[in-house]
């Protein structure tokens, strides 16, 4: 057979299409499953609510709790995360370079020395400060130091845990303060800033040192982390001492806040 160029053109796009629509045996890598995070979506950024403009007691409070619990329980995670770390670091012979460095942060964080090392005594310090809060006692707390989310350091600082600062410009200057004081009430971007810097606050501060040795017995004797006992750590947190204890365990029975908020 003679083939002219007629021919040729034909059997060359035949040739060509036939290699397109030819199989080839090339494995496309499939994609990794992504994790699904379990954590609920929490809105860290949300401004306070008017609870003042809720005449009702009881939608108040009910309100009230409804908004914090969520940022109180996503703060609480985190600590949970960072406590996790700290356990799983201790069981280890030896630490990476980035172990030590996320370790050591989280020491100057607590306010915990690291002079010796990371230690048997540096261990037990760190998991004695780095621990939750119960639901119930920080929800009590930011009600009565707040008065309900309605106080002007709340409104104008998202304060709701009366924190001072003792840096001009820092806060809030209080309208009550005395003439040879200098602090000021602090404040917040947002609330969710607030309740972390309270956290932060008991497991760290020489003041609530008692607050903290009656968690880890509650940890020791693997108890519930009762905000009812919690609360008799607590008497350097207001001038009223007895007094101040005395109103939070009514607050919590009353609302019922251990029953209702949990971790």
């Amino acid at each position: 057979m003679i083939l002219n160029a007629n021919h040729l053109v034909f059997f060359f796009f035949s040739a060509l299409t036939a290699a397109f629509l030819t199989p080839l045996n090339i494995e496309i890598p499939k994609p990794k499953p992504q994790p699904v995070s379990t954590e609920p979506q929490v809105d860290l950024d949300q401004a306070l609510p008017d609870f003042g403009n809720i005449k009702d007691v009881t939608q108040k409070k009910d309100a009230f709790f409804q908004f914090l619990n969520p940022l109180v329980s996503y703060a609480n995670q985190q600590i949970l995360k960072d406590r996790e770390f700290v356990e799983a670091m201790q069981s280890k012979a030896k630490l990476s370079p980035k172990e030590k460095h996320k370790l050591g942060g989280l020491a100057n964080r607590y306010r915990v020395p690291t002079t010796n090392g990371f230690d048997k005594h540096f261990y037990s310090l760190m998991l004695k400060r780095v621990d939750t809060i119960p639901p119930a006692l920080a929800l009590a707390q930011a009600a009565n130091e707040s008065a309900w989310g309605t106080s002007r350091f709340a409104r104008l600082g998202n304060n709701l845990y009366g924190e001072w600062c003792f840096r001009k410009g820092c806060g809030i200057k209080p309208s009550q303060r005395a003439a040879d004081a200098s602090h000021e009430v602090a404040k917040f971007d947002n609330v969710y800033e607030s309740i972390q810097s309270y956290m932060l606050n008991l497991n760290r501060h020489d003041y609530y040192a008692d607050f903290r040795t009656v968690r880890e017995s509650l940890r020791n004797s693997a108890s519930p982390l009762s905000a009812i006992t919690l609360t008799e750590g607590l008497q350097r947190y207001s001038s009223r001492g007895n007094e101040y204890i005395a109103e939070l365990q009514s607050m919590i029975r009353i609302n019922k806040l251990e029953e209702r908020y949990t971790n």
